[in-house]
């Protein structure tokens, strides 16, 4: 019979993608808070960077990325959730990965931007916006990313929702190219990689050009969604690659 699979004629890509071991992950992020206990006006200096004084560089222009970057995790979320459960059901792989292939991906986004980031970080941290504090004409006081505060009581800056889940789907991403890595060619999968690598970079400038979030919001939110990413998939595979 004729191969029907239009992309199993296209050249094997060689690279491997995996996610790093949770404990790398923890103390990527001890490092990367010293800075900012060493220096903490070096996130007021940041933010600055997007404030003429008037107002921020965000408009409406930057609320459209952040409504496509919501809606692409959306959609990725959906997807994973669907060949998920279809997986579960006919018992076998579905475009290729399996079960727990998928189940990984839907877990990583429920962990990271679900609980670790909107149920627990934003919840309960307290910090206030940079639009909001007195330094870019607020009436909230300034607090560092590592002490907990009473600035702020419902949705607050630290850490930002928007890049947790673009660092979620950036990583859903790099997993579903690894799992079709047979099927694409160099070009290709380098250019999907680099896109899914950008997601996380733009939505955080986005955040910081509008005003609603700090440096240190958009990067403990991105290595938060890693750090829990990290830790599913040795929970689920241990030593195994997530990519049968």
């Amino acid at each position: 019979m004729p191969n029907l699979d239009p992309l199993s004629s296209m050249r094997f890509v060689s690279m491997r993608v995996d996610l790093p071991a949770p404990l790398a992950v923890a103390l990527a992020s001890t490092m990367v808070m010293l800075p900012f206990v060493l220096v903490p006006s070096l996130d007021i200096f940041v933010s600055g960077l997007f404030f003429d004084g008037r107002g921020w560089m965000g408009g409406a222009l930057s609320e459209t990325f952040r409504f496509i970057f919501w809606r692409l995790s959306g959609l990725v979320l959906f997807s994973a959730f669907v060949f998920w459960v279809a997986s579960l059901v006919r018992k076998r792989s579905t475009f290729g990965g399996s079960a727990r292939f998928w189940g990984l991906i839907v877990l990583v986004y429920v962990l990271g931007p679900g609980l670790v980031a909107d149920g627990l970080l934003k919840r309960f941290w307290g910090r206030a916006r940079p639009a909001d504090v007195t330094d870019f004409g607020g009436t909230l006081n300034f607090t560092p990313p590592w002490m907990p505060s009473d600035q702020c009581l419902f949705n607050c800056s630290f850490v930002s929702g928007e890049v947790s889940g673009s660092t979620a789907t950036a990583i859903s991403l790099l997993l579903v190219l690894e799992l079709w890595r047979m099927r694409v060619t160099p070009f290709v999968y380098s250019l999907l990689a680099l896109l899914s690598l950008a997601l996380p970079l733009m939505s955080a400038l986005q955040r910081m050009a509008s005003g609603r979030h700090f440096l240190s919001d958009v990067i403990f939110a991105a290595l938060s969604v890693l750090f829990a990413a990290s830790l599913l998939r040795v929970l689920l595979f241990g030593r195994d690659s997530p990519v049968e």
